[in-house]
């Protein structure tokens, strides 16, 4: 059953942590425990901030540092592990050069909160970029599943612009488990971070624990981001990780044309989509972009998509070979629910059906042909006008969407 509802705090399913003890001077810290997913508030400096992330969430931390070692820097054994394992470490130390130094800050105080490795939690927060670097490392992890839609305000019931974004990934687990266990372990492991920095926007962001950067995210002026991976067989290791750009639209971007300007200036990683919408402009825009190539995508017929493969001309050009049949058909089902028979009358409730949808469009297609599908993480639903987004974690058959209204005075939890 799809629900998009705004539990009590006193409900079976939150459970309420005091603010952290550190010295971060932080008032309105908190932890809050809901369905399926963890969810805390930081506020301040970036070393405040992660003094107050690494404290909220020391055990989680600890864990996840934990499962990346032994499903993918220590997965593979032998010579070919160990030579993966320095390389990885060695394009992370590359990478850092390029990450804007608040964001460096940051990380060095949730380490410190926690009591794990700077080293150990910088690689965590490139990991996806170290995997489109070194591409036998890469191999072992799904990361071409996502799926994600905008819906024009002229085409919705409310008159205002609606998006959605599955976030799909797969992970090889370590040789001897089970070939689940680490994607498991991802969905089972979802936080939702609320950020209220000294120097930038509010705005929320679902990540994993000890995540710094955005991939899934909404601001308190209105601008939403979803990032998708697009293969790609040239990339840059001396660039700037992508969640680290994606973190900056949030706390920088007031317009739809300053978001996408940021990307279009970068130093970029590796080949994404990127959903980009403004709540109080209307607008929405795909960003297909490579370290090399760049190019925007509006709505056209009332909505666009993106899956893991491009289509801007300039890019299918270059790239059209690597374009996966899974990810064609995704996005081919998305704009026949999109579409269909130009209706008005949709709002956020009916849209979010659209992010648990099954069907293929032909009955020789798999599963992994769906939007919904074994490797779906989480579905996210925004309505950036009203600054709300609702989560649904597929950690179980039965989760609903819960909702999350960002807040700015008094903090959301």
């Amino acid at each position: 059953m799809i629900k998009a509802n705004q539990p009590e705090p006193t409900s079976e399913h939150e459970q309420v942590t005091a603010p952290p003890r550190s010295g971060s001077s932080a008032e309105h810290s908190r932890r809050v425990q809901r369905a399926g997913f963890l969810q805390i508030r930081v506020e301040g400096s970036p070393r405040e901030m992660g003094l107050q992330h690494g404290e909220l969430l020391r055990d989680e931390i600890r864990n996840l540092i934990d499962a990346v070692h032994h499903h993918i820097l220590s997965g593979q054994p032998g010579v070919v592990g160990w030579g993966l394992r320095r390389a990885a470490r060695a394009v992370t130390a590359l990478m850092a050069t390029q990450i804007p130094r608040r964001y460096r800050q940051e990380i060095a105080g949730i380490a410190r909160a926690a009591d794990v490795s700077y080293r150990d939690l910088l690689l965590v927060n490139c990991v996806d970029d170290v995997l489109a670097i070194l591409r036998p490392l890469g191999a072992m992890v799904g990361r071409l599943g996502c799926s994600a839609f905008a819906v024009s305000p002229d085409r919705t019931a409310t008159g205002e612009l609606i998006c959605g974004r599955n976030l799909d990934y797969f992970v090889t687990s370590a040789v001897g488990d089970d070939v689940w266990a680490a994607t498991t372990y991802m969905k089972e492991h979802v936080v939702v971070v609320e950020y209220a920095p000294a120097d930038g926007a509010r705005f929320v962001s679902v990540a994993w624990p000890g995540f710094v950067g955005a991939a899934t995210a909404l601001s308190d002026r209105g601008i939403l981001l979803a990032a998708l991976v697009v293969a790609t067989i040239r990339n840059q290791p001396l660039a700037t990780p992508c969640p680290f750009l994606y973190r900056r639209i949030m706390e920088e971007a007031r317009t739809l044309e300053e978001a996408v300007t940021i990307l279009r200036r970068a130093r970029r990683t590796q080949g994404h989509n990127v959903l980009l919408g403004s709540g109080d402009e209307g607008a929405v825009a795909v960003v297909e972009f490579t370290p090399w190539r760049f190019a925007v995508r509006h709505a056209e017929d009332g909505w666009v998509g993106a899956t893991n493969h491009f289509n801007a001309a300039e890019l299918v050009r270059h790239h059209a070979n690597l374009a996966f049949p899974s990810s064609i058909e995704r996005l081919a089902r998305l704009e026949e629910l999109c579409t269909v028979e130009n209706r008005t009358d949709r709002d956020a409730r009916t849209l979010a059906r659209l992010l648990v949808d099954t069907r293929t469009r032909s009955p020789a297609l798999n599963e992994y042909c769906t939007i919904w599908n074994p490797c779906t993480i989480y579905s996210t639903l925004f309505a950036p006008a009203q600054r709300r987004l609702w989560l649904r974690v597929a950690d179980g058959p039965d989760r609903g969407f819960e909702e999350i209204a960002l807040a700015s005075d008094p903090p959301l939890l």
